[in-house]
């Protein structure tokens, strides 16, 4: 059956490469000379590396200059990195911080919400949202981006929104219902156990819901993720990217082909280093996404280094988008774990579990030293009436397929696990390291 592609903006959505190529040397050059004049701790950090806006000329000039970093923001907390008046702000988002650290900032003037808000459009619409949709929101509308982004992008779509929050699942099914709601925005984990309650309540989704689709993001999720969550919900789910540094969701998202995630190329220009060397990659090689903003007035990144691992590639998808498509992300450059000299990222084992259908939603991965060797233990939930010993078997050889690594399985009742609120963190890392290290990497 031939898909209805949907567009927001089609003509900058369709822009040809010569156009965007111009674009993004327009742009590119107005954010430095934009970070130049008006922010003395990024103009000293473009001297220190011998740069000006001067240097700026191509778009292969922009490898000349430095990467931002996380640090950046948090040396500078909070409003080190503004680069307009503090009167012109209108609204400030944060990340929760971590471990004891600041929160990273994200500050916007009326024009960053403006462009923020017809982003998160984008997105919906590219994945099929019209205003004869019902649209809810399961993310709270608080300092996390997600939530005031999804409303906002719904809002200019003209659909209703149902501003609901988080939690609550058997509530949030009850709206589905109540309000014929067809599409959902979600953190994936959410979105799972929305599947398992609609189930505990007897409901079949095809029937009882009238759910046509859901935009997932704000934590990793696998293709086997993917299939639990469309298959408890009757639904297509499709993945979107954001940061707050960025500016939050409105970065990147699939369209209804589900191959891969359209950067909306005339708003950002993305790159792909080695994390280790920072050397640029060419195309379809993965390693570490950087990205320029090219519209940002308070808070603009140069050549940020998201941390998030994955692939770019010039678009020849179906629907007609132009500019850069990204994989979706296989993992955070601080979640790699080096395991007897082999790379693993939780997300490769979540893409086992999920395989068997005799698991829950449910699962934990335990990496600590035992003698002088690194050891991973998984653990994961199995479903009543299930073969445990089958579970077990079955998935220690998906695992060894996977990472050709031995990795032993328990298999516990459903339930035995605690269930994790929000942003889900499925491993521990046990072993002996320094307090700030995050993630081992090859010496």
């Amino acid at each position: 059956m031939a898909k209805n592609y949907l567009y927001l903006d089609e003509k900058m959505e369709k822009l040809s490469w010569s156009e965007l190529t111009k674009l993004h040397e327009e742009k590119i050059k107005k954010t430095i000379n934009s970070i130049w004049n008006n922010n003395q701790y990024l103009q000293n950090k473009l001297k220190k590396a011998g740069r000006s806006p001067d240097d700026f000329k191509t778009i292969g000039d922009i490898t000349k200059f430095p990467f931002m970093e996380k640090r950046d923001f948090l040396d500078t907390y909070p409003y080190g990195l503004l680069c307009v008046p503090r009167n012109t702000l209108v609204r400030m988002h944060a990340t929760s911080g971590t471990s004891g650290k600041k929160p990273t900032v994200g500050l916007y003037t009326r024009n960053d919400l403006e462009a923020w808000t017809e982003l998160t459009a984008r997105n919906l619409v590219g994945i099929g949202m019209t205003n004869d949709d019902v649209f809810q929101n399961t993310t709270s509308s608080g300092l996390f981006t997600g939530g005031y982004g999804y409303t906002q992008g719904a809002t200019r779509v003209g659909a209703m929104v149902i501003p609901f929050g988080g939690g609550m699942s058997a509530k949030q099914i009850q709206f589905f219902i109540d309000f014929q709601v067809t599409t959902i925005h979600a953190i994936p984990s959410f979105a799972m156990r929305l599947g398992e309650q609609a189930a505990e309540l007897g409901l079949d989704p095809e029937k009882d819901l009238f759910l046509k689709r859901a935009i997932i993001g704000a934590e990793g999720w696998s293709e086997s993720t993917r299939q639990r969550i469309e298959k408890g919900l009757n639904i297509k789910a499709y993945d979107n990217y954001g940061l707050t540094e960025g500016i939050g969701p409105g970065v990147a998202c699939e369209c209804l082909e589900q191959n891969g995630l359209h950067i909306w190329s005339d708003h950002f220009y993305p790159e792909v280093i080695d994390p280790a060397t920072g050397e640029l990659l060419g195309e379809g090689e993965r390693g570490e996404l950087v990205l320029t903003s090219m519209f940002k007035e308070a808070m603009p990144i140069l050549r940020y280094r998201t941390g998030d691992i994955t692939a770019i590639y010039k678009s020849q998808c179906p629907c007609g988008r132009t500019g850069w498509i990204m994989d979706r992300i296989s993992g955070r450059k601080d979640e790699m774990l080096i395991v007897k000299g082999v790379n693993l990222y939780p997300s490769m084992v979540e893409e086992e579990v999920y395989k068997l259908p005799g698991t829950t939603d449910n699962w934990e991965m335990l990496i600590k030293t035992e003698g002088v060797l690194d050891h991973v233990y998984v653990t994961v939930e199995g479903k009543s009436g299930t073969d445990f010993a089958k579970v077990k078997a079955e998935l220690e050889k998906l695992l060894y397929e996977a990472t050709m690594m031995k990795i032993p399985v328990t298999v516990v009742p459903a339930g035995t696990l605690p269930v994790q609120e929000g942003k889900v963190k499925r491993y521990k890392d046990l072993r002996e390291k320094p307090d700030d290290f995050r993630g081992y990497k090859a010496k």
